[in-house]
């Protein structure tokens, strides 16, 4: 049901509440980001803690600012939808920078249209209904909008749409909108389409005017004459004249008061508003009211499911001297982050930020806040829309900034690390944007960005500065009249350094990684470039590498580690001793001494390696695929019993391990090779080895240590990295892992057993 605009009247609305809150300072919400848009535009992000976490973003806008307005953003056509970000920067342009906007009214999801009154210039852009039901958000004619005198106002309107024929006025309830049941609508040019549209239930009166129609406005009078008649159950299809209107009547009462017209009899139609809200700026009306004289009232029902879901929420507000505006909006359904409000707990959240009056408008899905950010004049999203992404609305409000672009006041440079630099380190800027004194974005010239020393401490190279003197130096950035600096302080050695290590004492053949900490006077971390720390061994007990890796000698020895940074100097001392082993070889062929007897007697006390017939081990013998298949099937306890034929042409049922060959491959540890081939007498490369570890023992993360003979890229990267990360494999002193070099079972033996024991 459709009621017409003045059936309704504000002050007989016995049931609003009215309950006033104080306004409080901003201990009730966090400031999470306070930002200057434009020189009448302020943006705040609020987290708000009461009945829930609620995340709200709040656009603050000053009319009286010279450069600032609040327009209302319509779609053309205007049953077309966009996002609010694509519609403000389709409107955004040199001399009217949207700076911020919000989703307005609310619209027909089905057909895209507004459902409420719109007027632009006093022009009426869309004529509206309100609805019968008190439980509605918009039972209320009340609107949103900017007066002629550029002040905000929040009040109600009486939008009247007056025929007058045979001397009698009719008030109609309707502008160009569909005929619903016991209605009079009028329908001008400014219609989307070229036909009325109404169903056949109904009288429809073509009048043309003297003057084409071009657009429909508040205080308004068409007067013609009647040129055509649709009867009643004619299904014939009435076109809107460019230079008239159609009346179009349904039910009893309306076509009583019209049967009689007659082709020829003049007919005159009026539109007007009441005379606060004449010749304004723009009107959107909406709805419920939320605040009222600074206290919660709220004209809808607030106990039907639409007010009291928690959902996210959009409002507009404005000051009591109706100069300041403010968009308000509500993230809602994203759990712990933001839940939402219900339309009471909104009312009274608005009423502690201290504003006079304020409005619904749409909400839910529709919640939507745009910004310009800093570094561009595109509106980009600033909160979170509960579906995830923008949803595609019908009309915005937006904050405009009218200031045209200006000579640079504001430079944003931002360093790649910052602290007390070491004689010989660098720093790196970056120039992020560059802003006139209106916060207009200037595309960044690089030949005007001068970047310079006050006490030529340093050495520019482009963006770079290195320390070069000792001392304090400020580092200037310059883009015409707008500058940065940092300040700049350099030393020449740490005022601590320290070392940390894992053991100072190794086993002959061992290594352990060394690290420096290097902090200033005041405690914090100094900044040096990794090349400056050096690494250096006292004495002849093994070799350190420029990373901190030291790798102990074959002999046992004391010496000492040294670090320098600058011109200071740390050492450690380090102990090499022989280790300490009850272990004898089984195996004629394998030392006591041998570095990797406790390896290899472990694999053999538990079976899962054997020595040959002649009391030898073979150390140095390359491991064959089919024996490297057997000691992981007896390392992992595979069952051998139930195995699937993989279906290898080269390793048939009888081959002796086949079983262990089959439970490798069945557990996906170990795969074949092209033309579905095993080839179990080919020698195990080291790469395959950590593949086949890597799958066997399920071995994740990746080590900072990178070995130059394995790219990126390479297909065994991931598994050696591994390996490397779980301290399995150290690789070769000169920096390489060699993964196509193959693998003996000594080797085979070493990293099986720290797999094991990782």
């Amino acid at each position: 049901m459709m009621k017409k605009w003045t059936q309704f009247i504000v002050g007989t609305i016995a049931a609003v509440l009215i309950f006033a809150l104080p306004v409080q300072a901003n201990a009730f919400q966090v400031v999470n980001k306070d930002l200057p848009l434009s020189s009448g535009v302020q943006y705040k992000n609020y987290t708000y803690k009461n009945t829930y976490t609620n995340s709200i973003n709040h656009l603050a806008i000053n009319l009286q600012d010279p450069y600032t307005a609040l327009k209302i953003g319509v779609p053309s056509p205007i049953n077309s939808v966009a996002t609010t970000t694509k519609l403000a920067n389709s409107h955004s342009f040199e001399g009217n920078r949207v700076v911020g906007a919000v989703n307005a009214g609310f619209y027909n999801m089905s057909t895209g249209f507004p459902m409420y009154l719109i007027s632009q210039n006093n022009e009426i852009v869309n004529g509206g209904v309100l609805s019968d039901s008190y439980s509605a958000y918009v039972s209320s004619p009340i609107a949103f909008g900017i007066r002629e005198d550029g002040t905000a106002d929040i009040e109600s309107f009486d939008f009247d749409i007056n025929l007058k024929y045979n001397n009698q006025d009719y008030e109609i309830t309707g502008l160009n909108r569909e005929r619903q049941d016991n209605e009079a609508i009028i329908f001008t040019p400014l219609k989307v389409g070229t036909t009325t549209g109404s169903n056949k239930y109904g009288l429809e009166f073509v009048i043309e005017t003297e003057e084409p129609v071009t657009s429909n406005y508040f205080g308004q009078t068409l007067t013609g004459k009647i040129t055509q008649i649709r009867d009643y159950g004619s299904e014939e299809v009435i076109r809107v004249p460019k230079n008239g209107f159609v009346l179009s009547v349904n039910g009893k009462k309306w076509i009583d008061s019209f049967k009689n017209m007659k082709i020829g009899e003049q007919v005159s139609v009026g539109f007007d508003i009441n005379k606060n809200w004449k010749n304004s700026q723009f009107m959107l009306g909406s709805g419920p009211m939320l605040v009222k004289d600074g206290q919660r009232y709220i004209t809808m029902n607030t106990s039907s499911s639409r007010a009291t879901e928690i959902a996210p929420r959009s409002a507009i507000a404005i000051s009591a001297d109706k100069k300041q505006v403010h968009l308000v909006t509500v993230d809602g359904r994203l759990g712990s982050f933001s839940k939402g409000m219900s339309l009471t707990q909104f009312a009274d959240y608005l009423v502690k930020l201290g504003f006079d009056r304020a409005i619904n408008l749409d909400g839910g899905g529709s919640t939507t806040m745009g910004i310009r950010n800093y570094g561009s004049n595109n509106v980009v999203l600033a909160n979170r829309p509960s579906d995830g992404y923008e949803r595609r609305v019908s009309t915005i409000l937006e904050a405009i900034s009218t200031a045209p672009t200006s000579s640079p006041a504001h430079i944003n440079a931002s360093r790649d690390k910052t602290g007390t630099m070491l004689l010989g380190s660098s720093i790196t800027l970056k120039l992020n944007y560059v802003m006139d004194a209106y916060y207009n974005n200037i595309t960044i010239d690089p030949s005007k960005v001068i970047i310079s020393s006050e006490n030529n401490l340093v050495n520019i190279n482009g963006y770079t500065y290195t320390a070069s003197k000792v001392g304090q130096d400020r580092v200037l950035v310059n883009y015409e009249s707008a500058v940065q600096s940092f300040p700049v302080t350099i030393v020449s050695e740490p005022a601590t350094l320290s070392i940390a290590s894992s053991a100072k004492t190794i086993n002959t053949g061992g290594t352990i990684n060394f690290s420096a900490t290097a902090k200033d006077a005041a405690g914090n971390g100094l900044l040096y470039n990794p090349s400056q720390l050096s690494w250096t061994v006292e004495g002849n007990i093994g070799t350190i590498a420029s990373n901190g890796k030291f790798t102990a000698s074959n002999t046992a020895g004391k010496g000492k580690i040294i670090a320098q940074l600058g011109t200071k100097k740390v050492s450690v001392d380090v102990e090499v001793t022989e280790p300490a082993s009850s272990l004898q070889s089984p195996f004629s062929d394998v030392s006591n001494k041998n570095v990797y007897l406790k390896e290899i007697v472990y694999l053999t006390n538990n079976g899962y390696i054997h020595g040959y017939e002649d009391s030898t081990f073979k150390p140095e013998q390359n491991l064959s695929r089919a024996h490297a298949a057997v000691l992981i099937s007896r390392a992992l306890k595979l069952d051998l019993t139930s195995v699937t034929d993989p279906g290898f042409k080269d390793v048939p049922t009888t081959h002796p391990y086949y079983r262990e060959i089959a439970a490798v491959a069945n557990a996906r540890i170990v795969g074949g090779k092209e033309n579905n081939l095993y080839d179990p007498q080919g020698t195990l490369t080291r790469a395959q080895m950590a593949a086949i570890l890597t799958n066997a023992y399920k071995l994740t993360g990746t080590s900072t240590t990178k070995f130059s003979d394995v790219k990126s890229g390479y297909w065994a990267e991931k598994s050696i990295s591994a390996l490397a990360f779980n301290d399995i494999t150290t690789g070769y002193a000169d920096g390489t892992f060699k993964p196509s070099v193959p693998v003996t079972r000594m080797h085979f033996s070493v990293f099986l057993y720290r797999s094991i024991h990782r």
